[in-house]
């Protein structure tokens, strides 16, 4: 990649000379209409542009002809992630901190936990953790899924349907001491029932055309049998996926291309 940036022109930015990638790269465009110039490639799962371009050129250098064919300019963010890093990166992505409360916060006549400002809504996942005493009704180290009662105060139901439908568990004791309601994301990211895991739905003879979830479930016009919901899960996997297809110029071209863009940036 460093070999890519030499050709291109230096600018002086925020006191510091340095490569102008704002400068499109054209050379790409005077082999589009030659059918023999690019092929098909599809990125497997532990697949690094470094040696994509060694197997196929014959030297990692020029992995900046898979970027330039590609309109890479941020492999970070524009080139596929393993299966590993991208569940690790939606993990980090849809976390959330940890919720402590004080059993005095736990009030049994009407089975609510008061946690000011816990940003929580109806259905999603917790595991509920304690050391001491637990709430009566409750399990340290089980999933359980939240019922909004206001924007301070949530009660727990066993399933993501009884939340949906508030079926709440009875608290019928405080417990003592301090406990933890930890956001369980694996189980928000996969769960077909919970309702804030959706990213929105798709229409089934067109996907291209999207509705909000408040859109599928107050409009009553829809007609939700023709609508399929997608979670944020599913978009982000398809999106990562949609980048593994990708484009290599011909390897019998890599000399020309580089003597042209070499030509070009001189200009």
């Amino acid at each position: 990649m460093s070999k890519y940036f030499t050709y291109f022109p230096k600018v002086e930015y925020l006191g510091r000379t340095v490569s102008d990638i704002t400068r499109r790269v054209k050379i790409v465009e005077d082999l589009e209409n030659d059918p023999y110039a690019f092929l098909p490639y599809t990125i497997t799962d532990n697949d690094r542009p470094e040696d994509i371009a060694y197997y196929y050129y014959g030297d990692a250098n020029k992995v900046w002809m898979v970027y330039l064919a590609n309109q890479i300019i941020d492999p970070y963010s524009q080139w596929p992630l393993s299966s590993e890093n991208f569940e690790k990166s939606m993990i980090a992505k849809y976390e959330r901190p940890v919720i402590t409360f004080a059993n005095t916060s736990v009030n049994t006549a009407i089975s609510t936990i008061n946690v000011t400002s816990h940003g929580l809504h109806t259905s999603d996942p917790i595991v509920y953790t304690t050391s001491n005493t637990v709430v009566t009704g409750l399990t340290s180290g089980n999933t359980y899924y939240v019922i909004k009662a206001s924007d301070s105060a949530i009660r727990l139901a066993s399933s993501a349907a009884n939340a949906i439908a508030n079926t709440s568990i009875t608290l019928s004791g405080v417990g003592s001491g301090t406990h933890s309601l930890t956001f369980n994301v694996d189980n928000w990211l996969i769960n077909d029932t919970i309702l804030t895991n959706i990213k929105h739905y798709e229409n089934k003879a067109d996907p291209t055309i999207t509705i909000s979830p408040d859109t599928y479930i107050y409009d009553t016009t829809l007609i939700t049998s023709e609508w399929t919901k997608v979670k944020h899960y599913d978009y982000e996997f398809k999106l990562n996926d949609s980048r593994r297809t990708i484009w290599l110029v011909n390897a019998a071209y890599a000399d020309q291309l580089e003597a042209d863009l070499e030509k070009v940036m001189n200009e």
